[in-house]
Order: structure tokens, then sequence, then C-alpha cells
């Protein structure tokens, strides 16, 4: 068993292996985060263990747990990058995430401890097992007052922009496309938010930026990007910011301004300013699946405190891809 230790916004997490499989794509994802040792007894604990087999997996379930859900793909934009059948099952203060014959995650966010159990993972895809990590964590941090979103995430002078949506919304092209006119990077994919009191902040949780070819197409610097740097992938390729751009992981910092990007066939993008009520509903559907009630109302709280303290917008996204920051910038500057 190998041990990896990271701090993820002062909040120590240990992550336990028995398999260079499953060490390699965590320590890859949280990079940002790693810590070589942290002097602290408490500490969030996802520990992955390798089976061979389904009935290896040492699950007993009590006479008094019930399925919560049942599908394909955990939510948001899960499925297309899974496509996983699972079920979901309350067993008292056990969140248990069964993906069949992928393996079970038992997840307790009240001691902070996750076990999983991945069968076989040297055939699995890398995303694979990072994606099955990322819901094990997300499912302790928001038990700890941090919670997630699929969005991407910058800032620029200490001011954030959000830009939630699924895939096909734009919502990475509008990403790089403020990433390159020098906006700091904060997340392509799940930043985390979190009730800094005065207001909501956004925190950066950087990993490598996933982009369709669709996307890839807009961008001469992605266009011409060796191969060692954007990295093959279906039904995305993926690269890290720090090698295409001249950027840094920005700072926690305040959201001013929601994007949700809309595509359209237009030779320039514009802007429709949303009522907070229309922000909140298209936002909440981004926000991971939760089945503990009493995080749930505290998540809804801090999204529409969120909501409340930014300017939300609609952007009918254009043909203008390379312009947009003269579009997003000014509102940035005119925020209160």
């Amino acid at each position: 068993m190998t041990t990896s230790l990271f701090s993820i916004h002062d909040m120590p997490v240990r992550y336990i292996a028995d398999s260079y499989l499953l060490t390699e794509p965590v320590n890859e994802l949280l990079e940002h985060f790693r810590y070589d040792a942290i002097e602290v007894s408490a500490m969030l604990t996802i520990c992955f263990r390798t089976v061979r087999v389904r009935a290896a997996i040492p699950l007993r379930l009590s006479s008094s747990a019930c399925q919560l859900s049942a599908g394909t793909g955990i939510g948001g934009d899960d499925q297309i990058e899974t496509g996983l059948p699972y079920e979901v099952i309350q067993d008292g203060g056990r969140l248990i995430a069964d993906f069949h014959d992928v393996g079970v995650l038992v997840m307790d966010g009240r001691t902070g401890w996750v076990n999983g159990y991945l069968i076989e993972p040297e055939t699995m895809p890398v995303n694979l097992i990072e994606y099955l990590f990322h819901l094990a964590l997300t499912e302790l941090l928001r038990h700890q007052g941090v919670y997630t979103v699929h969005a991407a995430a910058l800032e620029k002078h200490g001011r954030g922009i959000l830009i939630p949506g699924t895939s096909g919304r734009g919502k990475t092209t509008s990403f790089i496309s403020l990433l390159r006119s020098g906006y700091r990077y904060l997340s392509d994919d799940h930043p985390l938010i979190r009730d800094g009191g005065t207001s909501v902040q956004i925190l950066p949780f950087p990993a490598r930026i996933k982009a369709t070819e669709d996307t890839i197409a807009f961008f001469p610097e992605l266009v011409e990007a060796p191969n060692l740097v954007l990295l093959a992938g279906s039904p995305k390729r993926s690269f890290q910011a720090k090698d295409l751009y001249p950027t840094s992981v920005g700072d926690d910092c305040q959201l001013a301004v929601v994007l949700f990007p809309n595509i359209v066939d237009a030779p320039r993008s514009h802007l429709e300013r949303l009522p907070k009520h229309r922000a909140l509903e298209l936002l909440l559907p981004q926000a991971l699946l939760v089945y503990d009630p009493e995080v749930a109302r505290r998540e809804f709280q801090v999204l529409a405190k969120l909501v409340q303290q930014a300017d939300c917008y609609r952007v009918h996204f254009g043909r203008d891809v390379l312009d947009l920051p003269r579009l997003i910038t000014p509102l940035l500057e005119q925020h209160g």
C-alpha cells in the first residue's frame, strides 16, 4: 500500500492505494495540492483497493439499506464521460455507489472516510480511475462545506468568472478564449466553491484541460500543438495550461460574473442579462447529486448566495471566438 498526502484548501486528504495503476492518475489530478508531510491527526481518507472478481468485494448491507437511485452516469456531464450503470444505496451513515462490474465506493462523509474496490483496474482507462476518485473526494468535501459544480472558472484581478454548462454549450471554448487573453486558470471542469462569510469564494481545482476537436479548431496554438503537449483522447484531447499559455493558477477569489454559454450561428457574440431566479434554475443542474438532506440544504444556500452576489448573463456565443474577452472583461470591471 502506498500513501499520498494532499492539502486541498487547508483540508488534509490522505489517499491510500495498493497499486501503481491506482496511484498515478490521482497524483496527476491533485498535483497542485501535493504535500510530502502533513502534521495533523484528522484527515479525509480515501482508500482504493484492487479486487479480481466482484465476489471479492467485502460489502455487506444491513436490513435497513435502501436504494436511492439507479441509472447510467452519476450526474451532470458524467454520462458522456463514463456511461456507467450505477446504483446508489443508503445504509446507515454510509453512501454506497455500486458500479457493478467496475467496482464499489463505500463513502462515509461524516467520518471522512471512503473505501473503494475496483475490479481489475489494469483494464480501465485512466480517466475512469480519476473519475471515481473525484466522485469520492467530492462526497467528502461537501461534508466540509466545500462544493463543486460542473463549470469552468477563471480569475482576473481578484474577481472570478464561472461558466457552467454541459458539453456542446461552448463552456470550454469560452474558457480557453479568456485563458489565452491573460485570465488565470481556476478550473476547466470542476471548480470548488465555499461560503466565506461575506461572500462565496471560488477556489482553484486545476487539472488537465480537455477539449474536443471542434474546440481545438478555433485556436491556432492548439491546432499547431505537438502531440506531446496536446495528448490524444476520446472524445476529448487534453493539455496543461502552463504548456501553452503564459498563465498561472489563480487565487481564491470572490465570484463576480456567471456566464451561461449558448452557441448561436451568428457573426458576433452578445449578452443577455438574466434574472437571479433564472440563473439559479440554470445553475442547480450543474451541481452533482446530493443524497444527504442536510448537506443538500446547505449546498443550495451556498449556490443561492453565489447567484445573488454575481452578475448573471447568458452569452450567445457566435463565431467571433477569439474576440470574446472584449465582451466579457468589461463585465468584471463594472461589477460593484
